[in-house]
Formats: structure tokens, C-alpha cells, sequence
């Protein structure tokens, strides 16, 4: 039986046949004798349903996202025990999507297959653990918007997330996964599911940002200390001490971990300030790192390590990395 072609016109596609080109990643329709791209067609583009109406669209869309990834896994691992053929698991693989026309994509779910099972499950099973699915859970969460749906353009950096936070076989899996669903059917999975998520610990927007003190002053003035290249921040004379205080002007932010480099003849007193106020002070360090964790924000920052003369009376900083929520006052994040 002929196929029945219907005109495109200009506002509405009516596709009469489609496939996917493995070429260009693209959806295309046959019209007339020529198969043309159609991305309006693409069913990984297509947000097809309203987001869920809970207390937590994003992090309970989150969840659904993950759980059905989980349940479908399962039943891929079953299939490998079970000997089934590369198409029977790719079928499984394509079933988590019941909307949209993902089976063209068969091409796509028989490689993820074929990976699957040169892995085994007990690989598999190895690298997708509890743990692993809840770094998923939030790595999801910490790029949707407030209704459950994924930021324009975020899956992107949600799989590199993934590459960096989870890694190996698991990423590798999930990575194919998602990139098969797209943004639009991560959405509908979000939007379909019914589970209920718990991201308290998902710390979304977490910002990183490293001055190496050997290279450069980063910026900061000096009230005491002065900066040589390949030394750092060297104390200068304040009192019977010596001191570095050097202060930035920043936009609001909120700080929550601190890594400072210092050495000294032998102790030293670390010190920072927000807008005028001791955050941390700690007295009769060690030359080496020291490390903060906690919560404190504002807008100045003053960094103030000092050594007084029953400490040896000098002191060096060389390295300072933040880590925060919320934007990054420092600029754009250069570690992680």
C-alpha cells in the first residue's frame, strides 16, 4: 500500500514517514521523494506534558526521571542474564518512553545495548549503585527550574556533570540514556513519573574558585603584606607581629568551605573577615593547609594571616581556593 503525502504549508508539519539520520543527529520526514530534516519531529525536543503539581516539582521530578531510568536498567541486566538478543534489550532500553516516536532511534538503543552487554551485569550492577542514582538525582535537580523542568540548553552540562561527579561505566550508561531521551523527554519522565524525591543534601549552584599567590596578587589590596612573584603574600611588619591583610570588594556571596596555603617560622594565626567581622580565626596553626567548612557571606573580604614574635614572626600565603553557593563572586569557576 503507497504511502499518503499530505503538502507541508507553512505553519503546520505533517509528516508522512520519519527516520533518524545517524549522520547529522537529526529527525527527518519524507516529503515527497526527499527526506528533509525536521526538528519538530524530534521527540527528544518535545516537552509534552505540564509539570507536576507537589511541593517539589524539581526534586520529585528528579526522582521519577531517575527511577524510571533504574526500573529500566533492571530490566536490560535481567535480559543480559537472560540471554536475550541485542534487539529484545534495545526494545526494553526504547520502552521507558511510552510518547513521542523514540523508536526511531532504534540505532541509538542497539549501540547502549551492545555496550551494556559487552560490560555484564555484574559491571553494570558494580557501577549504578544507591549512592550513584542519588548523585544523579541531584545533579538533575541543581539544573531544573522550580516547576521540574530542565534549564534551556542544561543537558549539556548536566552529562558533563555526570562524566565529572560520577565517572566510568555508570556515566558512560547514563550519559547514553540521556542523551536518547533528550531535553524533552527527560521532562516528560519528570512530568509522568509519581515519585517523591529528598534533595536537602543536593547543595545546588556549588562554585569553585583557586588563587595560586606564586602567580599572581589575584586582585586583592594590601594593607599590609606585600606580594613577590613566585613567593606569594609575605607578611609585613604590624606591631610586634607581621601580617598579611589584603581585601576584595565583592558582589554578595555566600562561602561555605576554604582551603589557604600558609608557611611560617613556626605557627601562625589564620583570620578573614566579612564586611568588617571575624568569620574565621584560628590561632597557632601549622605551615600547610588549612581548611574551613561552615556558612558566612557579604560583600568585603579581608584575608588576614599574621605570626607574632612567640610564633617566629613570619608568614606566607600562596594558595586560597573558595568553594560556595549561589554566583560566584570571584568570576567564572576555575576548579571544581
Amino acid at each position: 500500500m503507497p504511502i499518503v503525502r499530505r503538502k507541508l504549508d507553512a505553519n503546520t508539519v505533517y509528516p508522512t514517514n520519519i527516520r533518524y539520520n545517524e549522520d547529522t543527529d537529526t529527525i527527518q520526514s519524507l516529503i515527497g521523494d526527499d527526506w528533509v530534516d525536521n526538528p519538530a519531529a524530534d521527540p527528544r525536543t518535545q516537552t509534552l506534558f505540564p509539570p507536576r503539581l507537589t511541593s517539589d516539582p524539581a526534586c520529585d521530578g528528579a526522582q521519577s526521571v531517575v527511577d524510571a531510568l533504574k526500573g529500566q536498567i533492571s530490566g536490560v541486566t535481567e535480559a543480559i542474564d537472560n540471554s536475550k538478543t541485542l534487539f529484545t534489550i534495545a526494545g526494553i532500553i526504547l520502552s521507558i518512553f511510552t510518547f513521542g516516536t523514540f523508536g526511531v532511534f532504534i540505532s541509538l538503543a542497539l549501540a547502549a545495548a551492545d555496550a551494556m552487554v559487552g560490560a555484564g551485569t555484574t559491571a553494570i550492577n558494580a557501577a549504578l549503585t544507591d549512592p550513584v542514582w542519588h548523585t544523579l538525582v541531584c545533579i538533575l535537580m541543581c539544573n531544573m527550574t522550580s516547576e521540574g523542568r530542565l534549564n534551556t540548553g542544561a543537558l549539556a552540562t548536566v552529562i558533563s556533570q555526570v562524566d565529572d561527579q560520577i565517572g566510568g561505566l555508570g556515566a558512560s550508561i547514563i550519559d547514553s540514556m540521556l542523551s536518547l531521551a533528550g531535553e524533552g523527554g527527560i521532562n516528560n519522565l519528570a512530568s509522568l513519573g509519581s515519585s517523591t524525591g529528598d534533595c536537602s543534601d543536593c547543595g545546588c549552584n556549588v562554585w569553585c574558585y583557586e588563587y595560586d599567590f606564586t602567580l599572581t596578587d589575584g586582585g586583592w589590596t594590601a594593607v599590609y603584606g606585600s606580594w613577590t612573584g613566585g613567593t606569594g603574600w609575605v607578611g609585613t611588619a604590624a606591631g610586634t607581629a607581621v601580617a598579611i591583610a589584603i581585601d576584595k570588594t565583592l558582589d554578595a556571596f555566600t562561602v561555605t568551605h576554604i582551603e589557604v596555603d600558609v608557611t611560617a617560622t613556626g605557627t601562625c594565626n589564620v583570620g578573614i573577615t566579612v564586611d568588617g567581622s571575624f568569620t574565621v580565626y584560628e590561632i597557632d596553626v601549622p605551615t600547610g593547609t588549612y581548611s574551613w567548612d561552615g556558612e558566612f557571606g557579604g560583600t568585603v573580604m579581608e584575608l588576614n594571616p599574621s605570626s607574632g614574635a612567640s610564633q617566629g614572626a613570619n608568614v606566607t600565603m600562596t594558595r586560597i581556593l573558595f568553594r560556595g553557593t549561589g554566583p560566584n563572586p570571584f568570576g567564572e569557576d576555575n576548579c571544581t
